[in-house]
């Protein structure tokens, strides 16, 4: 039986794929994973723009994806071809790209293991509420010249 840390360390591994596969399937362009780490400290790391999901079912905790203005604005630009697109626009493909990739995390897991709508918000938000007994794994991510972070927390 796999213990907990083996499971949770297969389940970073899956967000690992689904992320590098959004990059190179949907935007041709691949990702460069850099060494994952789990956070000790105690805060968020975040980006200008976020979108996350939270896990329920057979795991509870989060995911969410991080990353600045022009990284979501050159995903909306290679798929909708806007060129400056407004901050709805940015939130909007923060909270699709998070859902994609926690979908297909979904996909691998089962029914058992259960995602939320994404919620997005800019910068910092004013209430947020992170259990504390959950394990954090942060992966950094090059795209693209940009710096994004996705953010696993799980029970």
């Amino acid at each position: 039986m796999e213990s907990r840390k083996e499971e949770f360390e297969a389940t970073c591994s899956l967000f690992i794929n689904s992320v590098n596969n959004y990059f190179k399937h949907l935007t041709e362009i691949d990702s460069d994973v850099k060494v994952p780490y789990l956070k000790e400290t105690e805060g968020l790391i975040l980006k200008d723009f976020t979108g996350m999901i939270a896990i329920s079912g057979s795991r509870k905790g989060f995911v969410y994806i991080s990353a600045d203005h022009d990284m979501f604005a050159d995903l909306i630009g290679l798929f909708i071809g806007f060129n400056d697109p407004s901050e709805e626009d940015i939130l909007d493909m923060a909270g699709e790209i998070s859902n994609v990739v926690a979908g297909n995390v979904r996909a691998n897991l089962g029914a058992n293991f259960l995602i939320s709508v994404p919620i997005v918000f800019k910068g910092m938000p004013d209430e947020l509420d992170i259990p504390d007994d959950v394990s954090v794994y942060v992966i950094p991510i090059k795209w693209n010249g940009h710096e994004a972070f996705v953010v696993l927390g799980l029970e």
